[in-house]
């Protein structure tokens, strides 16, 4: 049986939703967690840090015309911190997602010309980047006087959409799989948001209005012409951040 690793994150649900296949297991984890697992042949596709295939596209096929990205906020890609960005000396990455902690990096440089120390310790961190429902959880707290979104400054200096995630396959994975992930997804998709617009979509504890709201207006599963070029717009940026982020 073929293994597809899955993100057990909010933002995924449509994409996962009505899956009509026996043939696949669906392997859960954070997207930094299913790059190890894809790289070391553990599970054979899956949807996971775009990073991975900006640095290691030999090594994997695109399923064509499936993303997790964002139009222009990503609602849970997220800075939070007491004091401006500007300010932001030291800085804690979320080790669930390699996109998000390259990009913010980048963000800091490109916005501000600072390269904050990165720690370990959230509590001894300025600032705090989080990634899916753990970001959504801190941002419902309203603890933070400062919460930056990190799809919406990438917008605000290229104008183009951002893409956190992709759906990978491994080279060596059964020809055709990528198409039947599409054909997959794209039908999960359909009856997701048919079912988002008759208010018949429950998930945890998120009012009606909030979903509608952020799989609507903050989440896109495309990957069109200019996500595509978003994609090569930060190839460009990770080369510069090599040392920093790797």
């Amino acid at each position: 049986m073929l293994r597809i690793g899955k993100v057990s994150y909010l933002n995924t649900v449509p994409l996962f939703y009505r899956w009509d296949t026996t043939e696949v297991e669906l392997v859960e984890g954070h997207p930094a967690q299913l790059v190890q697992q894809l790289r070391e042949g553990a599970i054979q596709a899956g949807i996971v840090s775009s990073v991975e295939y900006l640095q290691n596209p030999q090594s994997y096929r695109l399923t064509p015309g499936v993303s997790v990205s964002c139009l222009k906020k990503a609602c849970s890609v997220l800075i939070f911190s007491r004091k401006p960005m500007r300010q932001v000396s030291t800085l804690y990455l979320t080790p669930a997602s390699l996109t998000s902690r390259a990009l913010a990096l980048y963000l800091f440089r490109k916005l501000y010309n600072s390269k904050p120390k990165t720690v370990e310790d959230r509590d001894l961190a300025e600032g705090v980047l989080l990634i899916g429902d753990e970001a959504l959880r801190e941002k419902f707290s309203a603890r933070w006087p400062f919460v930056y979104d990190l799809g919406e400054l990438w917008h605000s200096l290229h104008g183009l959409p951002f893409v956190f995630a992709l759906f990978l396959v491994r080279r060596d994975a059964p020809e055709g799989l990528e198409v039947f992930i599409s054909e997959q997804c794209q039908r999960s998709k359909k009856a997701f948001f048919e079912d988002l617009q008759e208010g018949r979509v429950r998930a945890g504890d998120y009012p009606e209005p909030f979903l509608k709201e952020y799989f609507t207006s903050c989440l896109d599963y495309g990957l069109d012409r200019r996500a595509l070029q978003s994609l090569e717009t930060f190839a460009e940026a990770l080369k510069e951040l090599h040392e920093e982020w790797c």
